[in-house]
């Protein structure tokens, strides 16, 4: 073979070339090399700490186990009596009931699980020298703290030994070893302001103190205010100073009864296990079981009759559609904030990209040194945000699991889960630096050498294709998220619903990009219209569209998500506040009283010693109908519709003219007249017929209550005068209210029901705790309550990504306005030699500087309103059954992302650059 003859380099040896040139390319621009190495591996960083915290979050079953019943190998509950289980291998993950039909007599296992005592009938069943430790919940109780009375949950252990933990682990301290020795969480001590050593009380146990020594923690619920005692010290004497009914089962068939469901911790001889089919037995008799050696040896699931009842409840599916829209949207996000970072790239490296293209490459080689960039950075960035993400998860890991509540199960490193989020950070950054690439590919080599700047039209076919787009992906997402099953699979693990809502915003996000050059041409043919700088910035962003487009598109991409998140949780916390029904006028102090005895005075005056300054007191009494001599019933306003009447609320309610202004924050004096007169004063004109009100007084409805007693019919009507006040917040608070004097005529009677106050300012939450305590000192069942009106909770995430959108859209305009600067120097050399003054240059970088970000923010806008939209649907449709819930637009948000901050862009573009305009040969 000649050696002298021409060699085609392979295409290997171009990727090399181009890998090299891209790598000492980034080494000499390390600026923008950083900002696209920040740009890729900060969504990375969060993708790959948010897959560590996700699976070290997932417990193993040994770890579950551990969490459900400490080094015990079973734990067993008995739910409710009286009827057989079926179960899941975990019971935590669903029991059903199977009740005996209406004419069958019990099965025999469950007739003898309720006529033999619970742990006789455990302790039959499990292999002999089995040990049964009660692992019941105690009552909630009420704890003295330094101002007061707190609610906690009570419990009993032995911590002394090993049998407990992984359920409950001792934090600090030492382990209660003595009489009225307990150990508390560490929410318990923030809540009570106490600390180790202390000690405190128990709400009718007063008498008996109890000595903090240790804290402990529930590793699966971190969050948990509770107080542990000693076997025997805590849970029975509360129950003997609070009794309960005898009758567990029924107790348990009561409504409203909230019942501790019996448990017991089971620890078997060594070498034996309790198998699925032990399970099975133990669930005929109405146990459930949880064993250690079915959870690390589960059963088939066909062999487990629970799953064959399982249904899907509301809302299955939603968080799938949100959790990739927000990803796929994140996705595109990164590439199109990488995209200017790459073309100012591409700029700056135009001239040795001409030579070369002179030396004999082609546009594929052209390309490829761009693309190379995009694999360099990529790759770097890549492998340092997955580097990063799980240091920082493992640095912050306690703080991760205090805000999640729950104790990771293991720090669970996946290596393909990690191998698969540093590929896809890859190709983000190549797909940002694909746009780039083809420009550079297609510039002229003379033009650029020269460094002249050739301009081409905006393509209509790429702008009709944009608009298409934009139509097409807000259809599907819109209509895509009504419609289809949310447990339906169409592509892998995703939903048709899901598939539609995140392709659909992407789709529409993508035409208003290709949009983006025709409009920023159209704007350019207003600057004939404006003064001198204003036209140079128009005209300049529209003849170099290639760098304009990729930094709307960045900011584009960064206001989307903002507005879209911004309108969703503006319209659910719309949705929540029309939902929110409050008890009293906001900032309004209420004594709810269960019982009317003597201690009722007292405790009002407990509550105004303990909060001076709460006004004048409201005193509500409930209207009672007194049909016997030893009962009687609430009387109720009847509504004009049947089916209209909402008992709790129609209930008939006396008071004097104070409680107009307390409790229903009314100050009318045609509505205090009527009170005055006789007349009901009712707020809702479902009730109110021709002036008139009915009151409904119920009596018995079967034999006399006492022997010898006649029964008096069982219901019986009232007609009274109303004065109707159409009033829909007053009437959340209650449907009307009669005077003292009015219920003393009808021969009823009245039941003391609450006292409101309405101070100028509602109390603290210490002040609270404080006159609670005050008021359950004297009477335990008495509830103190401030109506603190509706708490949004939305604020906080909103402002979040408010200021990540203010810092990226103040970053892509920076971005692009150094390139305009760099690119316009033979411009601004020009304006210079005629006479410009030096302030020009300001100006121009100020007002292209504002141009772009008002373009991308008004277009970031619409395109976030998509998926906002879209994902209020698939909830609408996910938890209303279909019912369309406003959609409500954050305007305060829309003028600050579209009016304020480009505005603030363009100052700090004008403030930061420099006035001096640089003199130089001009290119010929």
């Amino acid at each position: 073979m000649n050696p002298t003859s021409k060699r085609t380099p392979s295409a290997l040896s171009w990727a090399r070339l181009a890998l090299r040139i891209a790598r000492r390319d980034a080494l000499r621009a390390k600026g923008r090399s950083a900002l696209v190495l920040a740009m890729i591996a900060l969504p990375v960083l969060g993708v790959a700490g948010a897959d560590v915290v996700y699976r070290s979050a997932q417990l193993d079953p040994g770890e579950r186990a551990a969490r459900v019943m400490g080094t015990a190998d079973a734990l067993i509950s008995f739910p409710t009596p009286g009827s057989a289980v079926q179960q899941a291998p975990f019971a935590d993950d669903g029991t059903r009931y199977v009740p005996s039909g209406a004419n069958q007599a019990p099965t025999p296992e469950v007739a003898k699980s309720l006529s033999t005592d619970p742990a006789t009938l455990i302790t039959g069943l499990l292999p002999t020298g089995s040990r049964l430790v009660p692992a019941s919940p105690g009552p909630e109780a009420s704890a003295s703290s330094r101002d007061g009375l707190f609610a906690t949950a009570t419990g009993e252990a032995d911590l002394t030994g090993s049998l407990w933990s992984g359920r409950i682990n001792l934090v600090r301290g030492h382990a209660p070893n003595a009489p009225f020795q307990v150990a508390v969480t560490q929410d318990f001590l923030n809540q009570s302001g106490l600390s180790l050593g202390s000690t405190t009380t128990l709400k009718g146990l007063e008498k008996q103190p109890y000595t903090l020594t240790a804290v402990v923690e529930y590793p699966g619920d971190l969050s948990k205010v509770a107080l542990i005692g000693r076997p025997g010290e805590v849970i029975a004497p509360l129950r003997d100073a609070h009794p309960t009914p005898q009758d567990y089962a029924a107790a348990v068939a009561e409504p409203g009864n909230k019942i501790d469901v019996p448990a017991w911790l089971v620890q078997l001889p060594a070498g034996d296990t309790l198998d699925w089919n032990k399970v099975q037995e133990f669930n005929r008799y109405g146990y459930t079981v949880t064993s250690r050696g079915v959870a690390l040896n589960p059963p088939p699931r066909s062999a487990v009759p629970y799953y064959r009842f399982q249904f899907t409840l509301p809302g299955t599916g939603f968080t799938a559609v949100v959790v990739a829209t927000v990803a796929g949207m994140a996705l595109l996000e990164t590439a199109l904030l990488a995209g200017p970072a790459f073309a100012v790239g591409a700029r700056r490296s135009r001239r040795q990209l001409a030579l070369l293209a002179a030396a004999g490459g082609d546009r594929r080689h052209v390309g490829a040194v761009v693309l190379g960039a995009g694999a360099v950075l990529g790759a770097i960035g890549a492998a340092a945000g997955v580097l990063l993400g799980v240091g920082l998860v493992a640095v912050l890991r306690s703080w991760f699991e205090q805000t999640a509540g729950s104790r990771f199960g293991h720090f669970a490193l996946h290596p393909l889960d990690l191998l698969a989020i540093a590929v896809v950070g890859l190709v983000t950054a190549l797909l940002a630096a694909v746009l780039p690439a083809v420009q550079a590919a297609r510039q002229d080599v003379v033009q650029s050498l020269r460094g002249a700047t050739t301009v081409k039209p905006a393509g209509r076919r790429i702008t009709l294709l944009g608009v298409l787009m934009v139509v097409a992906g807000a259809a599907m997402a819109l209509l895509g998220a009504s419609i289809g099953q949310s447990n339906q699979l169409v592509l892998g693990s995703y939903d048709a619903r899901t598939l539609a809502v995140f392709g659909g915003s992407v789709t529409a996000e993508l035409g208003l990009l290709l949009c983006t050059p025709m409009l920023v041409s159209l704007l350019g043919r207003l600057a004939r219209h404006l003064p001198l700088g204003p036209r140079l910035a128009l005209r300049d962003s529209a003849r170099h569209r290639g760098r304009t487009a990729p930094a709307v598109a960045a900011m584009m991409a960064a206001v989307a998500g903002a507005v879209a998140v911004g309108v969703y949780t503006t319209s659910s916390d719309a949705q929540a506040k029309a939902e929110y029904r409050a008890s009293a006028p906001s900032g309004a102090v209420t004594l709810t009283l269960t019982t009317d005895n003597p201690t009722v005075p007292r405790m009002r005056t407990a509550v105004e010693e303990q909060l001076p300054g709460l006004g004048q007191r409201a005193d509500i009494s409930q209207v009672t109908y007194p049909f016997c001599d030893q009962c009687s019933s609430d009387v109720t306003f009847k509504p004009n519709a049947p089916g209209q009447q909402d008992r709790t609320l129609a209930r008939t309610l006396a008071g004097d003219a104070t409680a107009l202004h307390n409790l229903f924050g009314l100050h009318d004096p045609a509505a205090e007249a009527a009170l005055a007169a006789g007349k009901a004063v009712v707020f809702d004109p479902g009730y109110v017929k021709d002036g008139k009100v009915t009151l409904v007084l119920r009596g018995a409805i079967s034999a006399p209550v006492q022997p010898g007693q006649a029964v008096q019919p069982s219901e019986h009507e009232v007609s009274l005068d109303a004065l109707l006040i159409d009033n829909p917040v007053d009437a959340a608070y209650g449907t009307g209210l009669v005077s003292p004097g009015t219920v003393e005529q009808l021969h009823l009677r009245l039941r003391s029901a609450k006292s409101v106050w309405l101070p100028a300012a509602a109390p603290t939450q210490k002040d609270q705790q404080r006159a609670t305590a005050a008021v359950n000192g004297i009477n335990a069942s008495a509830e103190l309550d401030v109506e603190r009106g509706f708490q949004s909770t939305s604020d906080l995430v909103t402002l979040a990504l408010t200021g990540f959108a203010i810092l990226v859209v103040l970053g892509a305009a920076g971005i692009a306005t150094g390139l305009a600067a760099a690119d316009s120097r033979p411009d601004q050399a020009t304006l210079a030699a005629v006479g410009a003054p030096p302030r020009i240059r300001r100006t121009l970088a100020g007002l292209q500087c504002g141009l772009i970000a008002v373009v991308g923010a008004a277009l970031g806008t619409l395109s976030g309103y998509v998926p906002a939209v879209a994902l209020r649907r698939a909830r609408d449709l996910a938890y209303s059954g279909g019912v369309h819930t406003p959609i409500i637009t954050p305007w305060s948000l829309i003028l600050l992302i579209v009016l304020v901050l480009p505005l603030a862009a363009g100052l700090v573009a004008a403030a930061t650059t420099s006035s001096r305009i640089p003199l130089s040969r001009r290119a010929t």
